[in-house]
């Protein structure tokens, strides 16, 4: 199971460093054209190390599965897949469209979806109640000649999160691999 681990780690590590990564600096610092997905997880982060959460953690790949109880995680590790799907860039403000839905003047819901079938990004939906951030789904794909990957994100503040994701390489296959995490209350 650890050798799994590993390569699912791996390509992880390795997808979150692709080109959608975005600088060490602080939203203060650069423009934000759409909701400041990775200033939203920095502070998540922040605030998650701050009060040392706990968390049940299921890793799943392929058939495997391994199942981790009341775990003390690294944050900051743990949501940088969240953070690399900022889209915040100048060069994709008319990249992205967005919706808005809005009922009582209060927003509901919010996605962005590109426009060009080349960005990592592809979707963002973030969903509110009581003005207060329910839930963010982001949808992410990168295809080359060699491989095709697949990625579903799912965060809800104070619940949990899952990462779902699915690569295609040509000469090896297709491999699945997904983690939920569960934040002990």
């Amino acid at each position: 199971m650890q050798k799994y681990l590993l390569v699912f780690f791996t390509l992880l590590a390795l997808w979150s460093c692709t080109s959608n990564s975005v600088s060490e600096s602080t939203s203060a610092e650069r423009d934000i054209y759409f909701f400041d997905i990775a200033g939203f997880f920095n502070a998540q982060i922040k605030q998650l190390n701050t009060d040392q959460l706990k968390a049940n953690k299921t890793v799943k790949y392929n058939a495997k599965r391994d199942v981790l109880q009341d775990q003390s995680l690294d944050y900051e590790k743990e949501l940088t897949v969240f953070v690399h799907s900022d889209i915040n860039k100048l060069s994709w403000r008319e990249k992205y469209q967005a919706d808005t839905l809005r009922t009582a003047g209060e927003i509901q819901s919010i996605t962005y979806k590109a426009l060009d079938d080349q960005l990592k990004t592809q979707k963002i939906a973030i969903t509110f109640a009581n003005n207060q951030i329910e839930r963010i789904a982001i949808q992410n794909h990168l295809k080359s000649i060699m491989a095709s990957t697949w990625q579903e994100l799912e965060y809800r503040p104070r619940k949990g999160y899952q990462v779902h994701g699915k690569q295609t390489m040509r000469l090896s296959g297709e491999d699945e691999m997904g983690i939920e995490v569960e934040f002990a209350q």
